[in-house]
């Protein structure tokens, strides 16, 4: 209770004289809590979509395929009340409402289009390392110990981070 998810897509205008680029934002807000079981895979299905690798479906396709921008993600978190999924990019002014189409169509196929091994092993792999080089920051590890202790996450639950990202299957990822 108490958060009320939006019931359709709503768009907001925000004009601003002179600017050469739109700058588009795609937010939802998700029931996600930190430890929640399928976290950990749906951080990898939004690594798959654009969560940072280059190689994500929002960059290949706004950037590679139809060079609408130079760079479009995603980002996805947890919180203990509410979580958020978000995409965000510049794009060229002329663009800006093919962009928006494209970005949806991209969220949209994450449930309706064949997500590939190749795909998977490379957004582990992503998150795997962007993982192991974070702990190379005492204040990455400092955060993770609050953040264990915050919402009461099991004491390995960063010991087994990298064998949990392993196992996640595709059949996880679709749920």
């Amino acid at each position: 209770g108490g958060i009320e998810m939006p019931k359709e897509n709503r768009v907001f205008f925000v004009p601003k004289k002179g600017a050469v680029q739109s700058e588009i934002r795609i937010t939802f807000p998700v029931k996600i809590q930190p430890g929640q079981s399928d976290e950990m895979s749906a951080k990898l299905m939004n690594s798959i979509l654009g969560g940072g690798v280059f190689s994500g479906r929002l960059m290949q396709n706004l950037r590679e395929d139809k060079a609408y921008t130079y760079g479009c993600r995603s980002s996805l978190s947890s919180d203990e009340v509410i979580g958020e999924f978000s995409t965000s990019g510049s794009f060229r002014n002329e663009v800006t409402d093919s962009a928006i189409v494209q970005i949806m169509m991209e969220i949209e196929g994450m449930v309706n289009n064949e997500i590939t091994d190749e795909e998977i092993y490379r957004a582990k792999k992503s998150m795997a390392g962007s993982f192991v080089r974070s702990l190379e920051s005492p204040s990455t590890i400092a955060y993770l110990a609050l953040r264990r202790i915050k919402y009461k996450l099991p004491a390995d639950y960063y010991k087994t981070y990298l064998q949990r990202l392993e196992k996640i299957t595709k059949e996880e990822l679709k749920a």
